[in-house]
């Protein structure tokens, strides 16, 4: 089966080949170009030996998109593989997974790389047809989820699933006729290649960038206008925070990665008038599986209503279903969902329904209610504590940029409820206890407070929770006074 996705792509940048399409740093490149590097990229995957499986391993920049895109042309499996994990982690998936090549930036990094430049000279060498096997197998690809903690857990997904998820998110997303697509994250987290990808098949034109910079989202917003942009909810506070003004340009906010905190929408609403908030809740392995506009009122466990062809259930410890209004653990079904996981080069189907270990409810009307992750749930003197209730009420306090909440053992009360703030804190701890005393019951509300200055995210722009926990177990974090 020929890619669907990559021939309505090049079908989009082939009827308007002038028009600039991409936007990366302080260049741009135009819509004939990117489908001309598409094809020397594809050129040159089919020229390998041997290309069923490949690996992308590169930071992000336009030949990264354009790679992903004519593998999906050329290969059997693409394995999106993030250049920042430690060499030996992308040496160790390559070999279980059994990647034919790897691309990446430069031919000697990582140990036995193609460069993408040295694969597209082959492409523009070789003599090799640009062609859609209409009799190949439907393309795959491989995303993973995280590298922190022991193995990258890749999660296979078919071309269908988010075809299927283009489907589902277009009145959400609203993108089709948009003046630009703002991708502001690592193409290596599975959000942002999905933006990036979603944008150029709706026939708009993107924006990507090196690295997240608050300012240079914001210029060419206003550059610009009329723009659509994916986030999650910690590069929409710095955004609001690095604006000296509003930003009318951004008709449409796309948020996921976690839950988002009111206060951030209230800032959001204030800097980018006008724009349409929207809230999904997915995963890598679910792709879309509740939205919602957001909305002042909306209490702040809300994700929202299923998506079309979305069956949500939320089950007891038993599996029993549960009535609405009692929480459990949530599982989905969904056309959109992911194939099954890729560890340590084995491949586990998924199951019909599938369960992430996020922990909710469903209500009267069945909307989807999320408590948090249960493997981050504790008992601290005989009580449940949801970390995520506990960061959503810290972020509403005045001065308090970031949190993050821990159990610490205790032999008396279990856990100790232990939270870790940005620095620099402008509250005090006195005045952020009185805060949290508004939204939270006396015995959720952390006993010991410390700062963390230079503050660790994972790729996708979430806190690094490995990373604070060790920090906050090693004694290095300072206390808040």
């Amino acid at each position: 089966m020929a890619s669907r996705i990559a021939l309505s792509i090049l079908e989009h940048l082939r009827t308007r080949p002038g028009a600039p399409v991409l936007h990366f740093g302080t260049g741009t490149i135009s819509a004939g170009d990117l489908a001309d590097r598409i094809d020397r990229l594809s050129r040159g995957l089919r020229s390998l030996d041997r290309h069923g499986r490949i690996g992308i391993a590169m930071e992000t920049a336009p030949d990264t998109l354009a790679l992903f895109i004519a593998s999906l042309i050329a290969a059997r499996e693409t394995f999106v593989l993030d250049p920042s994990w430690p060499e030996a982690t992308i040496a160790q998936v390559t070999a279980s997974t059994g990647l034919d090549a790897v691309v990446a930036q430069m031919d000697a990094a990582p140990a036995g790389a193609i460069g993408a430049e040295t694969l597209a000279r082959m492409g523009a060498d070789a003599q090799v047809p640009f062609s859609m096997d209409e009799d190949a197998a439907e393309p795959l690809f491989t995303l993973f989820t995280s590298g922190s903690t022991g193995m990258p857990k890749g999660c296979r997904r078919t071309e269908t699933s988010w075809l299927r998820s283009f489907e589902a998110d277009r009145a959400l997303a609203d993108l089709e006729g948009r003046g630009l697509v703002l991708v502001p994250g690592n193409l290596a987290h599975s959000l942002f290649l999905y933006a990036a990808v979603r944008g150029l098949w709706a026939g708009c034109a993107i924006a990507l960038f090196p690295r997240f910079r608050p300012d240079r989202v914001l210029a060419l917003a206003d550059r610009f206008g009329d723009c659509a942009m994916f986030a999650v909810p910690t590069q929409l506070s710095a955004l609001c925070a690095a604006a000296e003004r509003r930003h009318p340009g951004v008709k449409r906010v796309l948020l996921t990665g976690s839950k988002l905190p009111s206060a951030v929408a209230g800032q959001a609403r204030h800097t980018f008038p006008g724009a349409a908030l929207i809230e999904f809740y997915g995963t890598t392995e679910l792709s879309y599986v509740a939205a919602r506009h957001v909305d002042a009122n909306d209490p702040p466990s809300l994700v929202g209503k299923p998506l079309a062809g979305v069956d949500v259930m939320v089950v007891d410890d038993a599996g029993a279903p549960c009535p609405p209004g009692a929480r459990g653990r949530v599982f989905v079904r969904s056309g959109m969902a992911f194939d099954g996981y890729v560890r340590n080069g084995r491949f586990e189907p998924a199951e019909a329904s599938v369960g992430v270990g996020d922990a909710g409810w469903l209500d009267e009307e069945g909307n989807l209610h999320l408590d948090g992750r249960i493997d981050r749930m504790f008992q601290s003197s005989g009580r449940n504590i949801v970390p995520e209730t506990i960061e959503a009420a810290l972020a509403a306090v005045e001065g308090i940029e970031a949190a993050a909440v821990f159990g610490i053992p205790d032999p008396v009360r279990e856990h100790r409820i232990v939270a870790v703030l940005k620095a620099p804190v402008a509250s005090g701890r006195s005045a952020i206890v009185g805060g949290l005393k508004k939204s939270l019951p006396p015995y959720a509300i952390p006993g010991h407070y410390f700062e963390c200055g230079d503050w660790p995210l994972t790729v996708s722009g979430k806190p690094d929770l490995v990373t604070l926990r060790e920090r906050l177990d090693g004694g290095t974090l300072e206390p808040l006074a």
